[in-house]
């Protein structure tokens, strides 16, 4: 094995050896997810922080901080509050005048009075001590004797009337309510109007005895009218507690919290100045709105790149794992690795330009990714691929939000699912108006929900994107060919034209082989759809698999129309002249640039079946002379075997289609063995060993060339001739 081959072999492929191939193999796919990892970390550092430092009252700054960002300064605590007490304070508390509460100290003072009227007649000071112990009025004996005298009595009476009479209707508060009162005047709710008046207008308990009693002599007369005015006296200002406590609340709450604001630029402290209670403040404001920006304080950003060099690196290799288990032909392919790659890189490189420029997320170009990997592959991967990218975007510091990981997993899975093999551009616009939907209706219910942004703005980027993403994605598709070695059905459709220069050269030079040939294409494609395999493949592929027969085409039966050249021949030089129009085919397509995927077709149509017919001469001929018998090897097809469901459809399609033209009254009975005898001898040689055909593959690709066998070599019926021409 030569170097070359060697170094591919660590590169693709199956590694042959634990150490070194195995570590190599697996070693550069993982190096290459590192690499852009860390490209990623490049083109989208974290944050680079900010650096404030600690300081303490009365130390001296030793350097400038200078805000990067605006931000409010709030007030010192002790400071908040007692503003606030101080406004609630300032509150005029309310009071509710009651009309009711003048006559009924009226009528409190007229029973007790009354009372004592019919006790001092009936039991004397003795019943006059008992209705005073009733009603709660501590009296001493010279009080009671007041009291027991008619006429003082009914002074006492009438003094009392009058001073509330007189006094009360001004307003009369109850005493606790009085010393509650801390502002200059008070708000009186009176017949449904509200006035504000001095608190000097109303009376509190003490002020109206005082008033009541102005002008009298102290003494037991004075002390008793005292005590009886304290028992009966109803104020009539009731204080309206819940609505003085609500005005006082909402003044507390009309203080600003802030102490003012500084803007972005603005020198928080300068060096060499002292720090004092006020920048410390300040200092500790723009820690925490720097924090709440996610912008890392007082420290580097080697630990924010290192953790998303971590995180890019383990999506990545989800991404790696999943492929190496469920789709091991594309990890094993070091070409196919490096085309997904390269596309991931194409996205980011885009993402970093959209991001200097100010566009909206939902111009990223993930549906490019999706429409690519789509057509080189299939719309599995790509959904897969998508996931990963969507999460390895909404990782990187300008992109990290809900609404953008939802706008592009909503965008890329529309296109990734949307995709399927197209053989005309026009197609392209029904997946373009599906993912235009979808994105469409994500950005809605995002600004539904009250997310902040653009509405139309993004709608219009999407749009864009999803068009541009397409177009670019269909123009890269020959780039996609040349890194990955995949030949798409894009490209296959155009290989698949029997006009194109190898078709009408065999149509002209081995009539017999193109008629067999598009036969045989038919019957390929027929039985690929029954099996769900690659019709363009199986189509294009057997359009080629015989072209090595215009070389000699005068030596394959389909081309003979008299004798045969080979009866003139040595069986070896047959076989070699048999054999070599697989060697003749693939030369002649490789000098046309036909695509290797279908020169496989030219290489395992035969697999390494034995040439039947001219061995089993070769053997007669050498009982006849009495020679040694001849080497199967040198009567064998070079192969090799098919090695894909597709050409394993063309091996058995070839070699079907072959027989039912050379047999005898092709009934639907003897067709039906025909093909059973042959997919027999293919089974039982080993020529399907090496291709993934089942068993149910094998039944259904049966009855469907049976059927077509059957409507295309059915026996004709033999029309009389006709004496008009008809």
């Amino acid at each position: 094995m030569s170097a070359g081959s060697g170094k591919r072999r660590l590169l693709s492929g199956v590694p042959a050896r634990r150490w070194p191939d195995a570590a190599v193999h697996h070693g550069v796919r993982w190096l290459l997810l590192v690499v852009l990892a860390g490209g990623l970390v490049i083109l989208y550092p974290s944050d680079p922080g900010v650096g404030i430092g600690r300081y303490r009252a009365g130390t001296v700054a030793e350097r400038d901080i200078i805000a990067q960002v605006s931000f409010p300064v709030p007030k010192d605590s002790a400071v908040l509050r007692s503003e606030r007490d101080a406004a609630a304070a300032s509150v005029v508390p309310t009071f509710t005048y009651r009309a009711a509460a003048v006559d009924s100290t009226l009528a409190g003072l007229a029973s007790f009075f009354a009372r004592v009227d019919s006790a001092s007649a009936e039991d004397g000071v003795a019943g006059i001590a008992g209705v005073l112990a009733t009603s709660g009025i501590d009296a001493d004996a010279a009080q009671v004797e007041l009291l027991a005298e008619a006429e003082r009595r009914g002074d006492l009476h009438a003094h009392a009337a009058s001073a509330v009479r007189t006094l009360a209707p001004d307003g009369l508060m109850a005493p606790g309510a009085a010393s509650r009162i801390t502002t200059d005047s008070i708000r009186v709710i009176r017949n449904g109007g509200s006035a504000v008046v001095a608190r000097a207008t109303v009376l509190s308990g003490r002020d109206f005895y005082d008033r009541a009693l102005a002008g009298m002599e102290s003494g037991p007369e004075t002390d008793l009218l005292r005590v009886v005015l304290a028992r009966y006296l109803a104020p009539n200002l009731l204080p309206d507690t819940a609505r003085t406590e609500t005005e006082r609340a909402f003044s507390r709450d009309t203080i600003p919290i802030m102490a003012g604001r500084v803007l972005e630029g603005e020198a928080i402290v300068r060096a060499n100045d002292q720090v004092g209670e006020e920048q410390l403040r300040k200092i500790e404001a723009y820690r925490d709105q720097l924090r709440a920006e996610g912008i890392s304080v007082d420290s580097s950003n080697l630990t924010g790149n290192l953790g998303g060099l971590l995180l890019n690196t383990i999506l990545l290799t989800v991404l790696g794992v999943l492929v190496f288990f469920f789709r091991p032909e594309i990890y094993r392919s070091f070409r196919f690795v490096l085309a997904i790659l390269s596309i991931f890189a194409l996205y980011f490189v885009a993402g970093f330009v959209i991001t200097g420029l100010g566009l909206p997320p939902a111009a990223l170009p993930i549906v490019f990714v999706a429409v690519s990997l789509s057509i080189l592959w299939d719309g599995r991967l790509a959904l897969l691929a998508v996931f990963v990218m969507c999460a390895m975007t909404a990782v990187q510091e300008p992109f990290g939000e809900v609404p953008v990981l939802l706008t592009l997993l909503a965008g890329g899975s529309a296109a990734a699912l949307s995709v399927r093999t197209f053989q005309r551009l026009a197609q392209t616009w029904v997946f373009i108006a599906v993912t235009a939907g979808a994105y469409a209706l994500v950005l809605a219910g995002l600004q539904m929900r009250g997310a902040d942004f653009a509405l139309a703005q993004s709608l219009i980027w999407a749009l864009l994107s999803t068009v541009t993403g397409v177009i670019l994605a269909i123009g890269f598709i020959p780039v996609y060919e040349w890194v990955a070695g995949i030949t798409t059905d894009q490209t296959l459709i155009g290989w698949a034209d029997a006009n194109r220069p190898l078709m009408r050269r065999m149509a002209v030079e081995a009539p017999g082989t193109f008629a067999h040939t598009l036969q045989a294409a038919s019957m390929a494609e027929a039985g690929a759809r029954a099996i769900g395999a690659n019709t363009l493949l199986c189509r294009a592929g057997v359009y080629y698999h015989d072209i090595g027969k215009m070389r000699r085409p005068e030596y394959f039966i389909e081309n003979q129309h008299g004798a045969n050249p080979h009866e003139a021949l040595d069986p070896l030089e047959s076989a070699r002249i048999i054999r070599d129009h697989v060697i003749d085919g693939v030369r002649m397509a490789r000098s046309e640039k036909v695509p290797e995927v279908v020169v496989d077709f030219i290489r395992e149509h035969h697999g390494d079946q034995t040439i039947g017919f001219f061995l089993h001469t070769a053997r007669q001929l050498a009982e006849r002379e009495g020679s040694d018998p001849p080497d199967p090897s040198v009567f064998r097809y070079p192969g090799p075997r098919p090695q894909t469901r597709e050409t394993g459809i063309a091996m058995l399609a070839d070699s079907t289609e072959s027989a039912a033209r050379a047999l005898d009254s092709p009934t639907e009975e003897r067709l039906r063995e025909l093909v059973d005898n042959i997919f027999e001898t293919k089974a039982t040689t080993g020529q399907l060993d090496d291709c993934p055909l089942t068993i149910r593959d094998l039944a259904r690709l049966k009855k469907q060339f049976t059927t077509y066998l059957s409507g295309s070599h059915h026996t004709r019926i033999q029309y009389p001739q006709l004496g008009d021409g008809r």
